[in-house]
């Protein structure tokens, strides 16, 4: 990442100079402090995050205690880093040293972060400095990078460390002064304990006669002077709270200490005040009773609280009463209930005496509950009775009436002062009304369930993270897109559902459209293939959208439905639809055009041996060169409609470019300028060579007719590296890496934006009818696709059109292999050969050619003619035949009729068809010669040699 230009070394002094002469944080606030400290390192090392992390005493935990974030502010640092879920981060901390992390995404220390903390923080890079105060480790400073790992430098580190060391000096100093505003304040409690612990101290005679008191004036205005010589009762002011003086007499009698006795008395104004007594009676060495010596305590707000807390529950009850909050007491040593509230006994339909009667006892008590529901309910009593702890149950009781009601249970034990459970304490509801609500809710839940599981599909609802953790999955998701052999139900609560097994390509596609779909809040839908663990594919139709929960989490809530079925069946309709096409378009012209170029090759290579002038014969060559190239576009395109496999080799693209210069100036208008950018150093690729020639040669052809007035037309080629932004931009379905780019550009009309997207669709054309098929771009994309590469097109009205071909790079450079030298081969000696063709241009030179050769040739134009030369004359050592032609004998019905007469009768076929070339059957042998039209000369003679031999 960049340094801020101000943070180099020198840089790194000079805040450090400026933070310990200008101390610009002493007059801060601690947490104003820690704030300003945490944004100096943020801005002095360029770090997005940084945060101040607290150790506890026991050093197994770091609560965050500050967080600066450069985007967000001063955030909430997060939960607590614990052995649990930051084990092996929180062992590397309490080593009390630096931590240098500079990709904590495989830094074993960050072991568990990676799993949660840096996923949802973007944190790449951490530097941890620990923070030590006079009680020794106290936490740490983490600086935080993210994005990208992070190569933190020496002068980075030390700079980091001396302003932790500010920092913990400043923790210190707030430990100190909050230490000592502790000890200021103990001492202010113990000296306000030591005036509060009583109002006066009292000792009395034998008699329990006041002889001293010590204290100051009552708040009811009492002296202690007005209290000696006088019993506690015989204070004409004084009242005892419980109304009687008998008990406080009776332990005075008995000489027993003297607690929680409540005395009031009123002052001038009318106002009540209350003391508590307490007192111990004392003895001398001999053990005679001296007296009590006892503490007289104003109690007046803490009566007045208990008698308010009387008061709010006498409202309690009276808002359960109208609230219908029923409640009730059992005495655990009588095993009965003693006591019934009136909202108990109108949910069970009795009066009060009524109830307690009939729950006079366990058995009794049980009889009011569901029989479905009693021995649930026993269970639940017994067991918070042997753990002395309360319950809460629902439960059904039936009343008199048979009506059955469903009641909320919620208990608490009681226990005496030595601890011993004496009854237990319930408050119940009458839920029925919401019981019935959630059984309507339950049944409606089920109906859906049912539909759900009854499609072919599953629902979801799953949270945008990095796993896609559940929150709902519908039984379908199991068995029909993960493993046939999963039931359907019973998967294990908390156990993660297992992710889809999706191919790499997919999965990058399907994340592209989720993000699309979560960035712009919208519905997506998506199809794409999955392995199911036996082996089989499955397609996925996956509908959905993105949803925002209440605490600002992304969930994706959708339905998958097996599209597998509607996925073949569309995929063989395109493809016949296709083939259907394909073979309309091609198989009309095959024939006749490799038929026209059978003419003009077998007559460049008869004019090529009687021409020595080499100006001429290069021109042949070259002319003889193109019609092989028709040839193999010819071948291409009837293989692409059969969608064959592509025999692929390494090629030099500039090589292609510069060749095809030199007849594309010959072949194009004299109003079209071509020129050239070849790279030198191109790379090398491996594609097939017929196909890439034939995808060059449709733009260029494209590039002319754009240019119906003339203009320039330019070939490029150049390296390129392209990277994931680029394909992440662009959406492109293509892997990072090395790419060769050929490129055709012109300056013609263009091609207008709203129609760019469409001019790949198989039969779309921009040309007028008549003028292009709408094949050609859609053939190049399939033949890009299928090479690894890419198609790029750009262009605007009235300034032209690029078309860009992106081929994917050989890893090293392999030479192409030289194509050995073709010698003509030489016949053995005369043979008599019977010929049969229906182009006359093409049987002219199939004549000429044998002729020269020194063959002996009978022609014909049908198979009915040459029927009637071999009769007439059998003794032919060959034939060779087209196979469509005019009249009732076609080419294999030719050769089963000759044949009927000369078994060994040689034959090889000729045919412009690609289907043709490949039929077994109906008069053709094993062993017979089949040629695709046009044939060169020394491929024609071989064969005939290879049929005679």
């Amino acid at each position: 990442m960049p340094q801020d230009p101000s943070a180099t070394d020198s840089g790194f002094d000079q805040i450090l100079r400026d933070l310990l002469s200008k101390r610009a944080f002493s007059d801060l606030g601690f947490e104003e402090a820690l704030l300003f400290f945490c944004q100096t390192m943020s801005n002095a090392l360029d770090a997005p995050r940084v945060g101040i992390w607290l150790l506890n005493e026991a050093n197994d935990s770091l609560r965050g205690k500050l967080m600066w974030d450069r985007e967000s502010g001063v955030t909430e640092p997060g939960g607590d880093l614990t052995a649990e879920n930051a084990g092996t981060y929180l062992k590397a901390v309490v080593q009390d040293l630096v931590i240098v992390i500079n990709d904590a995404l495989t830094d074993p220390r960050c072991a568990e972060l990676a799993q949660d903390y840096l996923p949802n923080t973007n944190v790449r890079a951490l530097l941890d400095c620990p923070l030590r105060t006079f009680g020794g480790l106290a936490g740490v400073v983490c600086i935080e990078d993210t994005g990208q790992p992070r190569q933190w430098t020496t002068e980075e580190i030390n700079f980091a460390t001396a302003v932790a060391g500010l920092i913990s000096l400043t923790i210190e100093h707030n430990e100190r002064v909050i230490a000592e505003k502790a000890a200021r304040a103990l001492e202010d409690r113990l000296k306000l304990y030591t005036d509060l612990a009583t109002d006066w101290f009292w000792e009395t005679d034998t008699s329990f006669r006041f002889e001293r008191l010590h204290g100051s004036r009552a708040l009811d205005g009492q002296m202690p002077a007005d209290y000696i010589g006088h019993k506690l009762w015989e204070v004409p002011i004084l009242t005892p709270l419980a109304g009687t003086w008998d008990g406080l007499k009776k332990r005075v009698t008995d000489r027993k200490r003297i607690f929680d006795f409540v005395v009031s008395a009123m002052d001038s104004e009318g106002n009540l005040h209350f003391a508590e007594i307490a007192g111990v009676p004392t003895f001398d060495d001999d053990g005679t009773f001296c007296g009590y010596w006892g503490t007289a305590k104003d109690v007046t707000q803490r009566v007045q609280h208990e008698q308010d807390l009387a008061a709010s529950e006498q409202k309690y009850k009276n808002a359960a009463r109208l609230a219908k909050l029923a409640s009730w007491i059992w005495d655990k040593i009588d095993e009965k209930c003693t006591y019934c509230s009136p909202e108990l006994a109108e949910i069970f339909g009795v009066s009060v005496e009524e109830f307690l009667r009939r729950s006079s006892s366990w058995d009794e008590d049980l009889n009011w509950y569901h029989p479905d529901d009693r021995e649930m309910y026993a269970e639940a009593s017994a067991k918070a009775t042997r753990n002395k702890v309360g319950y809460d149950i629902i439960v059904r009781v039936v009343l008199d009436d048979g009506t059955v009601r469903t009641l909320h249970e919620t208990t608490e034990p009681i226990f005496n002062s030595s601890g011993r459970l004496i009854a237990i304490s319930g408050v119940l509801l009458d839920i029925t009304d919401k019981a019935n609500l959630q059984d309507r809710l339950k049944a409606q839940e089920d109906r859906l369930k049912s539909i759900i599981d009854n499609i072919s599909g599953a629902a979801y609802r799953v949270k945008y993270d990095q796993n896609f953790t559940s929150v709902y999955h519908s039984s379908g998701y199991l068995n029909l897109f993960v493993d046939p052999e999963v039931p359907s139900t019973g998967w294990p609560k908390g156990q993660s559902y297992p992710t889809l097994n999706i191919d790499e390509a997919d999965r990058h596609r399907i994340d592209k459209a989720l993000r699309r779909a979560v960035i712009h809040n919208q519905p997506y839908a998506i199809e794409y293939p999955v392995i199911l663990r036996d082996g089989s594919e499955k397609w996925v139709s996956d509908r959905g959208r993105p949803v925002k929960t209440q605490d600002g989490q992304i969930e994706l809530e959708g339905i998958m439905i097996d599209a597998t079925e509607k996925h073949a069946a569309q995929e063989a309709l395109a493809h016949g639809q296709r083939l259907e096409a394909i073979g309309k378009l091609t198989g009309g012209i095959a024939h006749d055009f490799n038929n026209l170029l059978a003419v003009i090759l077998g007559n460049l290579e008869l004019l090529r041996d009687e021409i020595d002038i080499p100006e001429q014969i290069s021109l042949i060559d070259s002319g003889i060169g193109a019609v092989r190239r028709g040839a193999d576009l010819t071948r291409n395109m009837l293989a692409f409609a059969r969608k064959s496999r592509l025999n692929s080799e390494v090629l030099d693209l500039n090589d292609l470019a510069g060749k095809a210069k030199n007849w594309i100036g010959r072949t194009l208008p004299a109003n079209i300028s071509v020129e050239t950018s070849l790279l030198a150093g191109l790379w090398k690729i491996e594609a097939d060579a017929s196909s890439t020639e034939s995808a060059f040669l449709n733009l260029v052809l494209n590039a002319r007719d754009a240019m119906p007035k003339g203009g320039k037309m330019t070939i490029e080629t150049s390296n390129v590296r392209i990277d994931e932004d680029y394909i992440e931009s662009r959406f492109e379905d293509m892997e990072p890496g090395r790419y060769v780019m050929l490129a055709v550009s012109d300056n013609g009309e263009g091609i207008p934006e709203d129609r760019l997207e469409d001019i790949f669709e198989p039969f779309f054309t921009t040309k007028p009818p008549g003028s292009g098929s709408g094949l050609g771009l859609s053939m190049i994309l399939g033949f890009m696709k299928q090479s690894g590469g890419s198609v790029r097109v750009y262009s605007e009205p009235g300034v032209g059109t690029t078309f860009k071909l992106y081929f994917k790079a050989l890893t090293s450079d392999v030479s192409k292999p030289v194509d050995p030298e073709v010698v003509l081969p030489v016949s053995r000696g005369l043979a008599r050969i019977l010929v049969v063709e229906d182009d006359t241009g093409v049987l002219a030179v199939l004549e000429s050619t044998l002729i020269k050769a020194g063959y002996d040739i009978r022609t014909a134009s049908s198979g009915d003619l040459a029927r009637d030369i071999f009769e007439a004359d059998p003794h032919f050592d060959l034939l060779l035949t087209d196979i469509v032609m005019p009249g009732a004998l076609q080419g294999t019905t030719l050769a089963k009729t000759l044949r009927a007469q000369r078994p060994e009768l040689k034959v090889i076929f000729m045919s412009g068809y690609a289907s043709e070339a490949t039929v077994h059957g109906n008069g053709l042998r094993p062993e017979d010669i089949r040629l695709m039209k046009p044939i060169g000369r020394s491929v024609l003679i071989q064969a005939i040699e290879k049929a005679l031999d």
